[in-house]
């Protein structure tokens, strides 16, 4: 990601010449913020005494929309993100991405340590250029994969070759039946649209009243899909880019209705081969059944038994029924385990110590819940 705008302070009571940029998150490849460098070392340690003693870094650090002639007496709100304190920087990443073409005002105000030589107030205002994309934004992949999907279930993702602007969904994205008209009350309409951090992912829900056996909507509409039935998710080429682009053509993506699954994921099931020692082997996991394609990025490590995380590149592929892990480094003999989170579910919402679709939970239940899962696992030193 190209370094959009850099804009040095003029006269300021700072050393050290402190400077606005917006630029890539370092840490986040892709991610675009906006921060103040070249502090000062005594300005930094006061900036820590204030957090330490409950202060707020938005009181020093502020980004807002720069109102438009349309808009110019609102009050508009102050742009959502999270603060990373460097070592000469205070940097804001917002939740979502800038949008381009839209202008925005940095605020930097000092004032709140209440050191008298940290007292002046720098401002920048930016934008990130309106640039049209090199190619048409398309779908890549919708998950779950396969062609034959449960009845009970209960998302859908959709990725795009490049990031996307809110608000589309609901008039561009349906599910069609098998008469080609859409299937009404089937998707939930989330207040807002549930897109991951780089609007490059959007996650569609079922209904989950409906899925849920014995709770009104259910009783009076039944599930969502029905067996035996062909179905298609259709998204409309009017979803818009961030630049401003719409999508080069309709994405579909069809499938046909087998019965519902209503069973924990059986962990005890999956099958695997230690990878051999001093190798850079791919540690590869095989489930009997599709499980959710988002959580399996995050649901499992592999770790030492010192709970040291081993590193590397996850894929996910064969319909979301194999994962595997290349490392970064080679294999060490020794003993490890694959550290499965309480959290990971199937496409059905089902997770690793329950069904989707059950009875309310005791307190012990609950408890259970909480806890990860381990498999042990262990890499044999490769014989001479």
């Amino acid at each position: 990601m190209p370094t959009f705008h850099i804009a040095r302070s003029a006269s300021v009571d700072l050393t050290g010449q402190p400077s606005f940029a917006v630029n890539s998150d370092p840490g986040e490849q892709g991610s675009v913020g906006v921060g103040v460098f070249s502090l000062d070392p005594d300005f930094m340690i006061s900036l820590g005494q204030y957090t330490q003693t409950g202060g707020a870094l938005r009181s020093i650090l502020r980004v807002t929309v720069v109102p438009t002639e349309a808009h110019s007496g609102d009050d508009l709100p102050d742009v959502l993100g999270r603060y990373q304190v460097l070592e000469d920087e205070v940097r804001f990443v917002p939740h979502f991405p800038f949008e381009r073409g839209l202008s925005y005002r940095a605020s930097f105000d000092p004032r709140p340590l209440g050191r008298p030589e940290f007292t002046q107030v720098l401002t920048h205002e930016f934008s990130l250029p309106k640039d049209q994309a090199t190619f048409p934004t398309d779908v890549t992949r919708i998950f779950p994969a396969a062609d034959d999907l449960p009845e009970n279930l209960l998302r859908f993702y959709v990725c795009f070759s490049s990031p996307m602007q809110r608000g589309r969904a609901e008039a561009e994205i349906s599910l069609l039946a098998s008469d080609g008209e859409p299937a009404p009350d089937v998707l939930y309409r989330a207040p807002v649209e549930l897109w991951d951090r780089s609007m490059q992912c959007l996650t569609i829900l079922l209904d989950p009243g409906r899925l849920k056996r014995g709770v009104g909507p259910n009783r009076k509409l039944g599930p969502p899909l029905k067996a035996g039935q062909m179905y298609m998710l259709a998204i409309g080429a009017g979803m818009t880019d961030i630049f401003g682009g719409q999508l080069a053509k309709n994405a579909y993506k069809r499938f046909r209705v087998t019965d519902a699954v209503r069973e924990p994921i059986t962990v005890e099931r999956w099958k695997f081969v230690p990878p051999l020692a001093n190798s850079r082997q791919p540690l590869v996991l095989m489930f009997p059944r599709p499980l959710d394609w988002a959580m399996l990025f995050h649901a499992i490590a592999i770790e030492s038994t010192s709970e040291q995380s081993i590193d590397g590149a996850i894929e996910i592929d064969q319909n979301e029924t194999r994962w595997s892990l290349t490392p970064t480094s080679t294999w060490a003999a020794g003993d490890y385990h694959i550290r499965i989170a309480s959290s990971l579910e199937d496409i059905c919402g089902n997770s690793v110590t329950a069904a989707f679709d059950r009875p309310l939970r005791s307190g012990g239940d609950l408890a259970y819940e909480a806890e990860s899962r381990l498999i042990p696992f262990h890499v044999a030193p490769v014989r001479q």
